[in-house]
């Protein structure tokens, strides 16, 4: 069972102020490699109570150390080369359009939206499942089902992009989420390859 750094390093009769959110604090501890478990969230919660709180405050100083959790887990998760960052940077691009186009359908309601609507959802969750994966390192059955959405959205993007460039009107923001959607899949399957050998290189920092 895993302690809290603030129980672990703690002084007897220390204020509770001292102490910063403990929901970030098992967090980080989740989100991090087991190796890492002790010293990163040791030597956070000593900068936290020799440096930030004295000079921020309690509310300032919870500020700073929710924000250093996000920043080192993203680090951890994200430092395995750049493709991984790609991928990221493709989901979340994905996700923000496939959402603008989906309340855009249902303000609008033209012809057709409920099958668009139903469409631009699973897309989304594609995106949304990628996203979650690479942050809390998703199962082998996970990561199958990925890139076979991966392959999926591809033929998606594909068929949007050859749609668009035959089309009366030209629509140039549909071209760009189309081109992105082909990038994502191609991307996501290259990924998340790579992620099962790296997975399978770091068993010895558990």
């Amino acid at each position: 069972m895993t302690i809290n750094p603030s129980e672990r390093y703690g002084v007897k009769g220390q204020p509770e102020l001292r102490k910063p959110p403990r929901w970030a604090e098992s967090l980080l501890i989740f989100l991090l490699r087991p190796c890492d478990q002790e010293t990163i969230p040791g030597d956070l919660l000593e900068e936290y109570r020799e440096e930030r709180l004295p000079l921020l405050g309690h509310a300032r100083a919870d500020f700073w150390y929710i924000q250093q959790v996000f920043t080192i887990a993203c680090f951890q998760h994200f430092e395995g080369g750049p493709m991984k960052r790609i991928l990221l940077f493709l989901c979340f691009f994905t996700l923000a359009a496939i959402t603008w186009l989906s309340v855009m359908e249902i303000i609008l309601h033209h012809p057709g939206s409920v099958l668009r609507i139903c469409i631009a959802v699973l897309l989304a969750s594609q995106s949304l499942s990628t996203i979650l994966f690479l942050i809390f390192r998703g199962k082998e059955r996970a990561r199958s089902l990925l890139m076979i959405g991966g392959f999926l959205i591809s033929l998606f993007g594909i068929s949007v992009v050859i749609s668009i460039l035959k089309a009366v009107h030209f629509e140039g923001y549909i071209l760009l989420i189309g081109l992105a959607l082909i990038l994502q899949g191609v991307v996501t399957i290259i990924t998340l390859v790579s992620v099962r050998g790296a997975n399978k290189l770091s068993v010895t920092c558990q």
